[in-house]
């Protein structure tokens, strides 16, 4: 009976020393769990102070966000401190030692070839593009999309025509004297003079250089129209029409927005310090602000070419008077060539009228987005000369509207992002001398090691272990 007694003891003894051995799995499971909670949290709040320390003219200047240069050199001594301390003066019983910091995975403002900056740019705008914007923006560029048509029928114009004078050239006969002088030869002066005194006569304009980085320097020359040569005139229509692409605007209208915001153009009426002609340089590309406020004075002249030519062949009186001038002076019966000097003579019309055009939009004022003749400003006597009464209007299109289409109508839709990147870099130097963007941090991973003390019963340590290690580690983007 005895001898029963003490097995039974020794099996109960054995039974809650195992129940002991699980309570304290359990605990210590639990013990194991809280403390990881506790130091997720502290690394978070680690996490969240490095975003903190962000490059600050940067965010003032265009509202992107990205670490600071400065700060990036010593961003793993910092966190593993910052670590420590939270983890010392915590008020629990958890025991940490704090192992090694370590940053990896680097995206700098630069990489990825203008993503990481356009990611920002439209998380930036994606609040900002007000829906009656959005609205008269995309009207403007659906005009934009409609030149391409209106260009095709132009050139179509030009060849039906030469087609109708081949059958009829012997039967037509001029009713009225011929004006002697061909407007054109003093056209053609004014434009090999250049776009920029073409438009801006005499006025000051900015020639500061531009230092280009990240983008890729423009180095295309902008070839003046031939208007005395019917064949030359074609093939720069054939130029523009492939030069210029309204394919998904949509994608690219938080960029567009966000350019005629943050960055300034010649009719800005804001003061600033440095470049003046920013967005012309977007567009254009060149290494010094005159130059690029030639190439884009160039295709604004181009884009209003197409609208105006539209207009002047769909116009009697100016066909007519077109075919007096282009008509010899040794006879009276009308040839092919007269016809297609007829022809250049309307383009050079609608040329020279969107100089002019171009002209009211650098004044700051706007105009028709389509001409009627009613809004039409040069007459061919004042086409050698470029002289005419202006007609601006009060609701039409204005200079930075078409930035707008000119920036979304870009090829290669990338380049504005990397010049950008150049403008950005240039003008926070004016405030901070060493300061360059592709060391401006704007995604990164923090890995921290840890080692946890484990809990003790009786001073025993379960499993048999003193430290567990524990590894954090999370990505942090701006």
């Amino acid at each position: 009976m005895i001898r029963d007694e003490g097995s039974m003891s020794a099996f109960l003894a054995m039974l809650f020393l195992v129940f002991l051995l699980l309570i304290s799995v359990c605990v210590e499971g639990i013990y194991m769990y809280t403390a990881r909670g506790k130091a997720v949290g502290i690394y978070m709040s680690g996490l969240s102070h490095t975003k903190g320390n962000y490059q600050k003219e940067l965010a003032d200047m265009y509202h992107i966000y990205a670490m600071d240069p400065r700060y990036h050199k010593k961003i793993e001594t910092d966190f593993s401190d910052r670590m420590k301390e939270s983890l010392d003066q915590n008020g629990d019983p958890f025991r940490f030692q704090t192992g090694s910091t370590k940053i990896s995975d680097i995206l700098d403002l630069s990489a990825q070839k203008g993503e990481v900056l356009k990611y920002q740019i439209r998380q930036q705008m994606q609040y900002e593009a007000a829906g009656d914007i959005l609205k008269n923006l995309t009207k403007k560029i659906k005009s934009g999309e409609d030149q391409k048509n209106e260009l095709s029928g132009i050139k179509d114009q030009i060849q039906k025509e030469e087609e109708e004078a081949e059958e009829t050239e012997n039967e037509k006969t001029l009713t009225s004297e011929p004006v002697k002088k061909d407007p054109r030869k003093g056209f053609m002066k004014l434009l090999k003079e250049g776009s920029v005194p073409l438009v801006m006569g005499e006025k000051k304009v900015s020639d500061l250089p531009i230092n280009i980085v990240y983008g890729k320097k423009d180095t295309t020359k902008q070839s003046v129209w031939n208007f005395m040569n019917r064949k030359d005139v074609e093939k720069e229509l054939d130029e523009f029409e492939k030069t210029a692409s309204t394919d998904s605007f949509a994608s690219e209208l938080p960029v567009v927005l966000y350019a005629t915001k943050y960055f300034h153009f010649l009719t800005d009426t804001t003061k600033k310090d440095g470049i003046k002609y920013e967005i012309e340089y977007l567009i254009a590309g060149k290494d010094s602000e005159k130059e690029n406020l030639g190439m884009v004075f160039w295709r604004m002249i181009a884009l209003r070419f197409v609208t105006n030519a539209a207009c002047v062949y769909q116009d009697p009186a100016k066909e007519k008077e077109a075919a007096l001038l282009a008509a010899r002076q040794d006879h009276k019966a009308i040839e092919q060539k007269d016809i297609e000097d007829a022809m250049v003579l309307l383009l050079a019309l609608a040329y020279g009228e969107s100089v002019i055009d171009v002209r009211n939009l650098a004044d700051g004022k706007k105009i028709p987005a389509v001409k009627t003749s009613s809004d039409w400003q040069l007459s061919f006597a004042g086409l050698a000369t470029l002289n005419c009464k202006r007609k601006p209007v009060k609701q039409g299109m204005s200079y930075e509207d078409y930035l707008l289409l000119l920036l979304i109508s870009q090829k290669d839709k990338r380049q504005k992002y990397f010049r950008m990147m150049d403008l950005m870099e240039q003008n926070i130097r004016r405030k901070v001398s060493d300061f360059k963007l592709d060391q401006c941090i704007s995604s990164y991973k923090i890995t921290q090691n840890l080692k946890l003390k484990k809990l003790g019963f009786g001073g025993m340590i379960l499993p048999f272990a003193t430290y567990t290690d524990l590894k954090m580690s999370r990505y942090a983007t701006y």
